[in-house]
């Protein structure tokens, strides 16, 4: 009898070497990185990531005019035009230029599991949708982003849901972390996400217009969205992350 398909759950952005070798990765960080992701490639907007200073300069060098949006530890705020935010780059005219997002740790967690092959962009807006992309592969790892060097509550709940549907399609958790998640996410309401530190630094800085798109954006995008290399695309077709060199 052939083994049921697998998924797992893990966290922080040194977790895509642990499974970008043997797993289709999705990635999330829900605030704010991936949902801003997925907003632009939704918008039709050409998309980056950057994982560092340097990154962004090699990046920003091969785009036409780019918006160098969110923040680094080793990066004046003064060297982005935007916030790393849904809201504050959709505000931005005109809405044809690429953007470069480097937002810690989110892009990160992207840069590292991308530079295996293709991989996925999850957050609250496309959950359904990633799902989907992922039921026909064998092993998935759902890897969230965290928040400060703590597991925040909207990543887990994201990776629960996605994780949910899986099993759901027949698969099994890998492990008895993932199951724990599971249980434990499976069935929160979104708007406890509006509680988390994350949100609550947000507001502090005063982007509660970030938390609130993400509160009252859940499943709403038809699309996954996924990334290669470096650049961000929404997935029209459900991507053959196998083909491309995502499944290992």
């Amino acid at each position: 009898m052939r083994a049921r398909p697998t998924v797992v759950i893990d966290a922080f952005p040194d977790s895509a070497f642990r499974h970008r070798d043997d797993a289709a990765v999705a990635c999330i960080d829900v605030m704010l990185a991936t949902t801003t992701l997925a907003t632009l490639a939704e918008e039709g907007r050409p998309a980056a990531v950057a994982a560092s200073a340097d990154e962004l300069r090699a990046v920003a060098r091969g785009l036409d005019d780019p918006v160098l949006a969110g923040s680094l530890p080793d990066v004046p705020d003064a060297a982005f035009e935007a916030k790393d935010g849904p809201c504050a780059l959709l505000r931005l005219r005109p809405t044809s230029r690429p953007v470069v997002l480097a937002s810690a740790p989110g892009t990160e967690l992207v840069a590292n599991a991308a530079a295996a092959g293709p991989v996925l962009l999850a957050c609250f807006r496309n959950l359904s949708a990633t799902a989907r992309a992922l039921a026909g592969r064998r092993r998935v790892a759902l890897l969230a982003a965290g928040w400060h060097e703590e597991v925040s509550c909207e990543d887990q709940m994201a990776a629960a849901w996605v994780a949910a549907r899986l099993l759901d399609a027949g698969f099994e958790a890998g492990d008895r972390h993932t199951a724990d998640v599971v249980r434990r996410w499976s069935g929160i309401p979104p708007a406890l996400a509006g509680w988390g530190n994350s949100a609550a630094q947000l507001r502090r800085e005063g982007r509660g217009d970030e938390v609130e798109f993400v509160l009252s954006h859940v499943d709403d995008l038809e699309h996954a969205c996924r990334c290669e290399g470096t650049r961000v695309f929404r997935d029209d077709a459900v991507p053959d992350l196998e083909a491309a060199g995502g499944a290992r």
